[in-house]
């Protein structure tokens, strides 16, 4: 059994090696896996929860502008107000809430009396589900939010609704808002970053509203049945769930994350509920590809592996046959052979040695020693000191030395000898054999000062002519983490970067075959997959016979470099406290996207933003509290717009955005809004202050109101002025002078 184990023991470790390895591949493939769901669930968490913030703000907005209208009703039936001036007041309402498609007013019958839409007026509505929930709650401060129904003008909408009660608590009616859910749709789709995301905004009671992207037959459809996705996972109190099923609308597997919104402060009668969710097989869809290509790849190893240990050990027992019998051939022989007398002091030398030496037989003299006179100065005395310790102390005779022939030439020879004694066991002769080494100490002298080059501390690969790698140098395996033995045998496409397309190697392999070398940056990527920046090296060594047999590529590290090259950029193009561009980035952005919406045909906005009320904050509590204010601005601004968009701070407590695409103005203002919604909200700062501030805002248009980079800046900035000459915390569109104003506020 011993001897059948050792017989097999490199069949043996190479399947233990290989089951390890296989083992590590399985482990690390999940250990991924878990890593990707997990990431991605706390990315769908993150979009849901900005959704939760954005319909908060806008519900709490709607219950605020319902209450003005409450507030305005006395004023309304005492007819101290007219009906006109009552329905512009409306009016004025919607425009600041681009959310609301309605606002209405109904009688205690569910008749229309007042709608910022005159067509609606006179209208009954007693049967809708929002007027005869508020009319049988009588709760004033109940805000119900309806299923969505097939509204009379809009298609299908919700409407949020609140009762009308006297003094006496007598109801009289109704005040209600119609959500437009093109807004919410458009909000939705924001916060996708993937085109396999799904957004589904329901009812509290399961009907869902609004789909992103729109599915024919979803929206009015009621989701909540009992052997659904959601009546498992939705519970009010339960505010936020995750899970992986499949979905009823599509009938594929996704991952989703539920939350329910009903704000604090808001009495709503119903929540609503926001699902988000990604396909599981576009999720895992490259994770799937790279298992695949490692489960080929270790395939391979596994056959190379098998193939390769089966011809090495036909090789070693060829070797070792033909060891032993060459060992037997030439021990006592060499290139040259000769023998040395030591009584009468002459050598005897075959043909060859009179070659090796560039001498001739016939003019030596008898006793063949001309050949001292060849060597080098102090040869003569090692020679003799070596015969001496072979001779009395029984020393292996093994020397090498040096001649300079006749030709000129300096040659290399090795002599090796055995001592043989009379029968008396008196020392008699040498015999020897003596071979030209010239030629391989060169060689090793070169293989020494390649040694020392290769282990410098550059990271050197040594690959063949098919790209195998054959040799890597140990500032190589620090710098990647792969061991000689994982990384020798493959080829180094396993340490590109997904940085570069297939055209970059084509230009690189294109100047190597054309110039025989390259140099330049490069994305490399490590064994544990992360990427860093190199300067890359890659030579052709050619044969004789002018073929290419290797290629030699060095790699030097320059993540410091590229950091201090990135740290000086940011430092040049971004405001050092809230990161933001400054504003020599702004304008050159400002200046693309000028170019680029003058050649589109399509508009664009800039808005300059001066916040209000700054300076006392910086002056009662000091430059620390007011640079935490300003990064929590920043943190608001880039909320209130899309990734594509630009927010910069220009300096003090100026900001500017640039919106690239902007399809009407109305865009523009409804951001303005955000905005100025965002920041009259109060700052929890880091230091325990709670300050609050506003902005005045002004908008220009492109190309309405200029039509290049300092016309647009001059009018969004005189905009901006006017808003905060006219009251501040507003904002205002830029009029030509003499125009009627545009501007709204708060």
């Amino acid at each position: 059994m011993r001897g059948l184990l050792f017989r097999w023991r490199h069949w043996l470790l190479m399947a233990v090696c290989l089951g390890a390895l296989g083992t590590y591949l399985a482990a690390q493939n999940q250990r991924d896996r878990n890593r990707i769901e997990a990431r991605e669930v706390e990315r769908l968490n993150i979009q849901s929860q900005m959704i939760e913030d954005n319909l908060r703000r806008l519900l709490t907005a709607i219950n605020n502008s319902l209450q003005s209208i409450i507030d305005e009703q006395p004023n309304w039936r005492a007819g101290a107000v007219s009906q006109d001036e009552a329905i512009r007041h409306l009016k004025t309402l919607r425009v600041g809430m681009l959310s609301v498609k309605t606002f209405q007013v109904l009688d205690p019958q569910g008749r229309v009396m007042l709608s910022n839409r005159e067509e609606l007026i006179g209208r009954d509505f007693h049967l809708r589900e929002y007027y005869q929930t508020a009319r049988r709650s009588l709760n004033p401060k109940t805000l119900h939010v309806s299923a969505p129904f097939q509204s009379a003008l809009d298609g299908y909408v919700i409407s949020l609704a609140r009762p009308l009660l006297d003094a006496q608590g007598i109801f009289i009616g109704v005040v209600a808002a119609t959500v437009d859910p093109l807004d919410l749709q458009i909000m939705l789709n924001s916060m996708h970053h993937v085109s396999d995301m799904r957004s589904t905004l329901l009812h509290g009671d399961g009907t869902a509203f609004v789909v992103e992207p729109p599915t024919p037959g979803v929206v009015g459809q009621h989701l909540l049945t009992p052997d659904s996705l959601f009546a498992q996972h939705y519970r009010p109190d339960m505010p936020a769930a995750q899970f992986t099923g499949i979905s009823s609308v599509t009938g594929d597997e996704r991952l989703y994350v539920m939350r329910t919104i009903q704000p604090v402060g808001l009495f709503m009668d119903k929540p609503l509920v926001i699902a988000i969710s990604r396909h599981r097989d576009s999720l895992f869809a490259q994770w799937k590809n790279d298992v695949r290509n490692q489960f080929a790849l270790y395939l391979a190893v596994v056959l190379f592996s098998s193939v390769a240990l089966f011809y090495y050990r036909r090789q070693l027992e060829r070797t070792r046959v033909s060891n032993q019998r060459l060992r037997l051939a030439t021990e006592a022989s060499g290139v040259g052979i000769w023998e040395y007398d030591l009584r009468s002091g002459r050598y005897y030398w075959d043909d060859a040695m009179f070659d090796l030496f560039g001498l001739r037989r016939e003019s030596v003299n008898d006793l063949n020693n001309d050949w001292r006179a060849l060597l080098l100065p102090g040869e003569l005395e090692r020679m003799t000191e070596a015969t001496r310790a072979t001779i009395h102390r029984g020393q292996v005779f093994d020397l090498t030395f040096r001649v300079r022939r006749k030709d000129g030439s300096i040659r290399f020879m090795r002599n090796r000898a055995a001592l043989h004694s009379d029968e008396q066991g008196t020392p008699s002769r040498l015999i020897g054999a003596t071979e030209d080494v010239t030629l391989r100490d060169m060689q090793e002298a070169d293989l020494r000062v390649a040694a020392a080059v290769f282990d410098c501390q550059e990271a050197i690969v040594v690959t063949d002519a098919n790209l195998q790698i054959l040799r890597v140098n140990r500032a190589f395996t620090d710098l990647f983490g792969y061991t000689a033995s994982e990384i020798v045998g493959r080829s180094p496409r396993l340490l590109r970067s997904r940085r570069h397309d297939q055209a970059y190697f084509d230009a690189m392999w294109e100047d190597i075959g054309r110039e025989g070398f390259w140099q330049g940056e490069y994305w490399s990527r490590r064994k544990n997959a992360e990427e860093f920046p190199v300067w890359l090296n890659v030579s052709v060594v050619r044969d004789q016979q002018g073929a290419i047999s290797h290629y030699v590529a060095t790699h030097t590290d320059i993540t410091l470099r590229k950091a201090a090259e990135d740290e000086i950029k940011q430092l040049a193009f971004h405001d050092a406290l809230t990161q933001l561009p400054n504003r020599r980035l702004l304008e050159d952005r400002l200046q693309r996207a000028v170019i680029q919406a003058k050649r589109d045909k399509r508009r664009l906005a800039l808005l300059f933003i001066d916040l209000d009320k700054f300076k006392p904050v910086n002056d009662e509590y000091g430059h620390q509290v007011g640079d935490d204010l300003l990064q929590a601005v920043a943190q608001r601004l880039q909320a209130c717009v899309r990734e594509s968009d630009t927010v910069a701070r220009t300096g003090g407590d100026e900001f500017v955005i640039l919106l690239t695409v902007v399809e009407v103005p109305g865009d523009a203002l409804a951001v303005a809004e955000k905005v100025r919604r965002s920041l009259v909200e109060p700052f929890e700062l880091p230091r325990g202050q709670t300050v609050g501030i506003s902005s005045s805002i002004g908008i220009a248009i492109y190309p309405e109101h200029g039509r290049d980079v300092a016309e647009l800046s001059l009018h969004a900035d005189a905009a901006m002025y006017r808003a905060k000459s006219a009251g501040r915390d507003r904002f205002e569109l830029y009029q030509q002078a003499g125009a009627a104003p545009g501007g709204s506020g708060s």
